[in-house]
């Protein structure tokens, strides 16, 4: 995919599918350029953690761009929300606690909130309750 159409600016956030249904959205930011020119992004990514990498190697599976979460911000508080993604780099990844989502947030709005994970936690407590209650009903209805 040619990221260069979508006008990016550092700490934009970039929306692309995770999953094949496009149900799992994957969060990342864009750095901007680095010294020798070479434009970059912050992901946290399963198995890797908080990592940076060439927008080339982002967008060479994308197929598609869910969105684009443009920074509200001066230049400067630009410049403050890529420093502070850059300093994530190594932090390691948890799907409940700190995902792509928590990380992009983080850095857009120094909150880390995850709509998917509460959204996922939520499904599971739901499950969970059916299940449970289909347990009692199973039992009363065998005794």
């Amino acid at each position: 995919m040619n990221y260069k159409n979508l006008n990016l600016e550092p700490a934009d956030r970039i929306v692309v599918p995770k999953s094949l249904i496009g149900l799992i959205q994957h969060h990342a930011i864009f750095l901007g350029k680095n010294e020798q020119g070479t434009d970059l992004i912050a992901e946290n990514k399963i198995g890797f953690g908080v990592r940076i990498v060439t927008a080339e190697a982002f967008f060479k599976d994308v197929t598609k761009v869910t969105r684009i979460i443009k920074f509200k911000g001066s230049r400067y508080h630009r410049k403050i929300a890529v420093q502070n993604a850059l300093s994530k780099a190594g932090q390691p990844y948890y799907l409940i606690n700190y995902n792509c989502e928590h990380f992009a947030n983080e850095v857009q709005y120094g909150n880390t909130q995850s709509d998917q994970a509460d959204t996922a936690l939520s499904v599971i407590k739901i499950a969970a309750g059916i299940l449970f209650l289909f347990t009692i009903v199973n039992s009363i209805s065998n005794d």
